[in-house]
């Protein structure tokens, strides 16, 4: 969160802090630990979340242009609104079937043992 600046109510403070105010604050020395943890899995599924929510946010804001300009009867804002339409669609499908196969994944790794 404070790589990518991603401010919640209990951080603010974190953000605005230097490295090595921020070493103090985690009791660390280095920052060595943390650049060890972005080469994991667990940081990269993490970046990729973090990259998908921003990618969402943009494409929000290019809709609610290309929107506006085709309401206005711009041709070309048209076509594009009507593509993207088009291509969220498609992208809805493909991430529908790809919940299920993670669902599918989810209910084999089931063991059926009882604590």
């Amino acid at each position: 969160m404070r790589k990518f600046q991603i401010r919640t109510a209990k951080n603010a403070h974190i953000l605005s802090m230097s490295d090595e105010e921020f070493l103090q604050w985690a009791d660390r020395k280095s920052m060595i630990v943390f650049q060890n943890w972005e080469q994991t899995d667990e940081y990269f599924e993490l970046y990729m979340l973090y990259m998908k929510r921003k990618m969402q946010r943009d494409l929000e804001t290019v809709y609610d242009v290309v929107s506006e300009k085709a309401k206005q009867g711009d041709e070309k804002a048209v076509k594009l609104f009507l593509q993207l339409h088009k291509d969220m669609a498609q992208l809805q499908k493909s991430m529908n079937r790809t919940q299920t196969k993670q669902e599918e994944v989810q209910e084999d790794e089931d063991d059926d043992l009882v604590l």
